[in-house]
């Protein structure tokens, strides 16, 4: 048998805390059609829900990103396991909107860390030849969480009739994995410390400064439209099929994974496709190629399932399209290309404050957009995010750096 590298390891390790990273965030989007009957929540309030995760998610993200270039990034991803894990399970004993609201708000802050750490890990201790897919492989979790999270939590549900319960254990999972995550990133040292800064040198204004260029502005807008549509599925798909499709809550979860599961797979392709271009065509090329042509794949799928009749026809094409559509994620080699010495964890903060905004944003509009006008209307939103993270993205030269 191949042995296993400890660069393979730490980044298996950092995909499963990340699928179990997803898990905790879409519990609630599967348990929610209970809640909202349980307490009568409105769609605002099911929109603040949603969203009210991405408010201290997005706010500790500069932060955390500044923290990250100045302690082992190690460290943060053990703590930040630990106390989401408490806060996942805690949404278990909440009594209404505002205990809930307080659990989401918990899981947000202590969640806000690991992807910047994860990203600086594989930068640190990944060869540049395998950097993309490792990364790409890493971020994937997200996917493959929202797909194993829609499934279980659904699962529990229906076999415990306890949305309670569905909270305990997959808050639980991220507790029990904290010491592991300990042992293989801390206890035997698998992870750099942050590179010294030469002498005389220190990181001052100017450089701050020199992290707001054109490049991290398109970035930002791209993930924020990106960020979107796919918070946007991971919240509302249950309840946008039940609606719409007039199915049941059982398969609905089961749809809602089978997408996510498709999803995750491409973004791994994303990152093998992306590596591939790069060595032919140049970061640039590669990077505009990739995303402007899985994108269009992606929006002609979207735009086509909603009008097909058939539901095992429409769910194909669902997944197809986030297949495709979640080439996106190799946003996150961009951070290494523009960041300046010693900045990576504050730019990979950036970034993920950009998507972790799109989650807030259409955590609300999507509320008041289902409220006012209905699942049609929120369904027109998704095609005209998914269009303008196209051309935004067309608008990146990262390479340049």
């Amino acid at each position: 048998m191949p042995r296993i590298t400890s660069q393979t390891a730490v980044v298996g390790l950092l995909f499963v805390l990340y699928t179990v990273n997803g898990v905790d965030r879409v519990c609630l989007s599967i348990a929610m059609p209970l809640l909202a009957d349980h307490y009568h929540f409105s769609p605002m309030q099911e929109g603040i829900l949603f969203s009210s995760f991405f408010w201290t998610y997005c706010l500790f993200q500069l932060p955390s990103g500044l923290l990250l270039d100045r302690v082992l990034p190690s460290v943060v991803i053990v703590a930040s396991v630990a106390f989401w894990g408490v806060a996942a399970a805690l949404s278990g004993a909440a009594m209404g909107f505002g205990t809930l609201l307080v659990t989401r708000l918990m899981l947000g802050l202590f969640e806000a860390p690991f992807m910047p750490a994860a990203n600086i890990i594989v930068q640190r201790t990944v060869g540049s030849a395998a950097r993309q897919g490792r990364i790409t492989i890493i971020d994937s979790g997200a996917a493959f969480g929202a797909a194993f999270g829609s499934y279980a939590a659904s699962a529990i549900v229906a076999a415990t009739e306890s949305w309670r319960l569905a909270f305990l254990i997959t808050g639980g999972a991220a507790v029990c994995l904290a010491p592991l995550a300990w042992r293989q990133l801390v206890a035997r040292r698998t992870t750099a410390r942050p590179p010294a800064m030469p002498s005389g040198r220190r990181v001052g204004r100017s450089t701050e400064r020199g992290i707001l260029t054109r490049d991290v502005l398109y970035m930002c807008l791209g993930r924020v439209a990106f960020a979107n549509v796919f918070f946007g599925f991971a919240s509302w798909a249950p309840s946008l099929l039940i609606a719409r499709r007039h199915i049941s809550l059982e398969i609905a979860g089961l749809i809602t994974a089978l997408m996510f599961v498709a999803a995750g797979f491409g973004e791994i392709a994303g990152g093998i496709v992306f590596s591939r271009l790069r060595c032919r065509l140049g970061f640039d090329p590669a990077l505009r190629m990739t995303i402007c042509l899985s994108g269009a794949v992606a929006l002609v799928a979207l735009v086509a399932a909603n009008a097909i009749g058939t539901l095992a026809l429409c769910a194909g094409t669902l997944m197809m399209g986030l297949f495709f559509y979640m080439f996106g994620g190799i946003y996150w080699v961009i951070p290494a290309a523009i960041a300046p010495e010693g900045r990576l964890g504050l730019v990979g903060g950036i970034l993920n404050f950009s998507g972790t905004f799109g989650g807030i944003t259409v955590g609300i509009i999507s509320g008041w957009i289902v409220k006012n006008w209905g699942y049609g209307a929120l369904y027109g939103y998704f095609v005209g995010c998914m269009g303008l993270y196209i051309l935004f993205s067309m608008c990146l030269r990262p390479g340049r750096r």
